[in-house]
């Protein structure tokens, strides 16, 4: 992750790696000093880079969540249906969080791991872009894309509780297709939306 990068950036990036090296071995206490020490740098160094702890903790979400979606674009790239794929990745956007130490972080910083959601919009509303132009279902329109990015308000607001669910021990699953269940995000006509979520059963089990 910090290959080919200056020595300051490289610095940077050791610092923010030790915020969630830290976080999923269980410490829920973050100082300065855990920090710098996890990633062996000066003490000094964390205020060349950082403000606060806040500011720290909400690029080291945003870091671990975009490296994840990055790492799902990847995996996806040869699955044929757009559609699928704005499914499946909501499912591995709750599936992935489902260790309690990293659950408990993001719940801690709501408003971080809100916004970092909103970074992923590109990705999933390309999909969806694609699957109306390429014809993937007759009825899509830049009608259900409007609901989508409407939609995916309700979903960033309940990730909360899904997380909760997820901390309760529940299987993220079963967590997932509740909250899919209880809003049809794309707006697709019922039976179409139910054949999705059967198709990410399928795939995680």
């Amino acid at each position: 992750m910090t290959k080919g990068l200056k020595k300051s950036e490289k610095t940077k990036q050791k610092l923010i790696n030790a915020v969630i090296s830290l976080i999923q071995q269980g410490d829920r206490v973050i100082s300065v000093a855990s920090i710098t020490k996890k990633a062996g740098q000066a003490y000094g160094s964390f205020y060349r880079y950082f403000d606060n702890l806040d500011q720290i903790h909400a690029i080291a979400i945003e870091t671990l969540v975009l490296s994840i979606a990055a790492e799902e674009e990847k995996k996806l790239s040869e699955e044929k249906s757009n559609l699928f794929k704005v499914y499946y990745v909501w499912y591995i956007a709750i599936d992935i969080f489902k260790e309690d130490n990293v659950a408990n972080w993001l719940m801690d910083h709501p408003a971080s791991i809100n916004d970092t959601w909103t970074l992923t919009q590109p990705m999933t509303s390309g999909w969806l872009k694609a699957a109306i132009e390429n014809k993937e279902i007759s009825s899509l329109s830049k009608k259900n894309l409007e609901h989508f990015e409407m939609a995916q308000q309700y979903i960033w607001w309940m990730y909360q509780q899904a997380l909760r669910e997820l901390i309760k021990g529940r299987r993220s699953l079963d967590v997932y297709l509740e909250l899919m269940q209880s809003i049809n995000f794309l707006d697709l006509p019922r039976k179409t939306h139910q054949s999705f979520l059967q198709k990410v059963i399928d795939r995680a089990n």
